[in-house]
């Protein structure tokens, strides 16, 4: 600041101020007039030499994380449960917990089985390349849809129903990838920062019994890409029956009643259960 006290004393005397008040008023608007210019200075160059002060991303963490539980098809967006920057804040990491699993189907004693149809990103529907898990485009939902393919490379989606096993990563639709994909399964906690578990043991963030999806977001400036953006999945459970849902939603213990087998009657023939609820008076249903 030396140099400033020297300049506002020597533009005092030039103008022939000679009072303190006047001299500290000189040194004020020189200093402000110094300011400036240093500031248009850095403004000027920043732009000159391409300076990207990066980007400033906000996450709204859910304060309850509810988990919903998926019957058949239905779109989520899914709840923040993790949040990792690396490479020189370069890749944004995000953990998007989407649903409960379910239990098995009663009808048939089988596992539920999830599909991941579709994804949306700030609205427009994400295809993908033959790997299943890198962005290749997007398109809008015009007629006709504008497509755009500025993001390609730059975005990553690993889809599980489970866990974080790599035995339970899900590959995208064939009608959401750009070709036939090929995805090679990794587990969650080898790609997703700071989930790495001791050597030869599964880590405490295996996200058992949950649908989640890891999205990597590489920042790029020039292709627009310096957020993670709003995500909605499509997924598919293939537990749709209503005997099914009701009998899952009953019976679990995580999510639903917990109400024990034993004290729900599982026997009943199809006649009785017409006759019992009324039904006699209408041949047209078929209860199945």
């Amino acid at each position: 600041m030396a140099f400033i006290t020297a300049l506002a004393t020597a533009a005092a005397t030039y103008i022939g101020v000679t009072s303190t008040l006047g001299v500290l008023l000189v040194r004020t608007a020189v200093t402000a007039l110094v300011s400036y210019a240093l500031n248009r200075s850095i403004s000027k160059n920043q732009q000159q030499t391409g300076f990207d002060g990066g980007s400033r991303q906000m996450l709204s963490p859910a304060t309850n994380h509810k988990i919903p539980v998926v019957y058949g098809s239905a779109y989520l967006g899914g709840a923040i449960t993790d949040a990792q920057l690396v490479d020189s804040n370069k890749t944004m990491w995000v953990c998007l917990t989407i649903s409960e699993t379910t239990g098995k189907l009663f009808s048939t004693a089988s596992d539920a089985v999830y599909t991941f149809n579709e994804c949306y990103r700030n609205a427009d529907q994400l295809f993908f390349q033959a790997d299943g898990i890198t962005v290749a485009k997007s398109v809008d939902a015009n007629t006709p849809p504008n497509e755009d393919v500025s993001m390609a490379g730059l975005i990553k989606i690993y889809m599980y129903a489970g866990s974080g096993s790599s035995a339970d990563q899900l590959t995208p639709a064939l009608a959401s990838c750009v070709s036939a994909p090929t995805i090679t399964p990794v587990n969650a906690w080898d790609i997703f920062p700071d989930w790495d578990g001791p050597s030869g043991t599964t880590p405490n963030d295996s996200m058992s019994d949950l649908v989640f999806a890891l999205v990597r977001v590489d920042y790029n400036r020039d292709k627009n890409v310096t957020s993670i953006g709003e995500f909605q999945f499509n997924i598919i459970n293939s537990m749709s029956k209503s005997g099914d849902v009701i009998f899952d939603y009953a019976t679990n213990t995580r999510y639903g009643a917990g109400i024990r087998l034993a004290e729900i009657d599982t026997g009943e023939s199809k006649a009785t259960t017409i006759s019992r609820l009324g039904l006699n008076s209408y041949p047209w249903i078929n209860l199945t």
